[in-house]
C-alpha cells in the first residue's frame, strides 16, 4: 500500500470474507486500502481488538467496510466490527456494510438484527444476491422492491444489491432507483469496490451517484 489508508475493510487473516475482497480490490484498482486483522499466530476469534488503533487509521480514510458475516465469528470480531462503525461515525469516516450469508446459514435472523441496529452509521448498505432473497424473506417484503423499500425505511443515504443473477446492480437512494449492468466487472464485489473508489470524486445529487455506479 502507498501512502495512508483511504479504505479500511476489517477481515478475516486468510481474506475469504467480502470485506477483505473490497479493499483487495481496491487496492488493486489503486485505492490506498488497509485490511484490520489478527496478528500472526493470533486466532482471530479471541483477536486483540483493543489494540487496533481506529482513531489513527481513520485520519485519511473515507470509507470504513465490514460485512454483516463476521460478526459470527466470535466475540472479538463482533466487538471489533460494533467499535470501527462507531469510530467512523464519530471521525468523520463513512460507514459501508456488506450484508451477506453466515457461515450458519440459520443465524442470517440474528446477523441482520445486529445489522439493523448498527442502520443510523451506515452511508453504503449492499446486500449480495443470497441475503437479499434471504432478508427480504425474513422481512415479509417483495424481492422486486426490497432496496428501496429498506432505504425508505431504514433512510441508509444509499442502499444497492445484486440482482439478475449476478449480472446487474441495483441502486436505491432518496431521489430514486435504477439498474445498472456490471457483466464487464464479473461479480458485483469487484463493482462495489468502483464505485467507492468513484464515488467522493463523481460530483453531488443523483448524476454523481449515477457517473460513480457507471465507472
Amino acid at each position: 500500500m502507498e501512502g495512508p489508508p483511504r479504505l479500511i475493510s476489517l477481515g478475516e487473516p486468510g481474506g475469504s470474507d467480502n470485506a477483505s475482497a473490497v479493499a483487495s480490490t481496491a487496492l488493486d484498482m489503486g485505492v490506498p486500502s488497509i485490511i484490520v486483522t489478527s496478528t500472526h499466530g493470533e486466532a482471530f476469534e479471541t483477536f486483540d481488538h483493543g489494540a487496533v488503533d481506529w482513531k489513527k487509521l481513520m485520519e485519511t480514510a473515507h470509507w470504513m467496510v465490514n460485512c454483516s458475516s463476521l460478526v459470527n465469528l466470535g466475540k472479538s470480531p463482533a466487538m471489533a466490527w460494533s467499535a470501527s462503525m462507531t469510530f467512523a461515525e464519530l471521525e468523520g469516516c463513512r460507514n459501508v456494510m456488506v450484508v451477506d450469508m453466515p457461515g450458519d446459514q440459520e443465524t442470517i435472523s440474528k446477523t441482520w438484527g445486529l445489522v439493523v441496529g448498527k442502520m443510523r452509521q451506515i452511508h453504503v448498505l449492499f446486500f449480495t444476491s443470497e441475503a437479499m432473497k434471504a432478508v427480504s424473506s425474513l422481512e415479509n417484503m417483495e424481492e422486486d422492491d426490497f432496496l428501496s423499500q429498506v432505504r425508505a425505511k431504514t433512510m441508509v443515504p444509499i442502499v444497492c444489491g445484486i440482482i439478475s443473477g449476478g449480472s446487474a446492480v441495483s441502486v436505491s437512494h432518496a431521489m430514486g432507483s435504477f439498474e445498472v449492468d456490471i457483466t464487464e466487472h464479473g461479480t458485483g464485489i469487484v463493482w462495489l469496490a468502483g464505485f467507492l473508489k468513484s464515488l467522493p470524486y463523481s460530483g453531488t445529487g443523483i448524476s454523481g451517484i449515477r457517473n460513480a455506479s457507471s465507472w
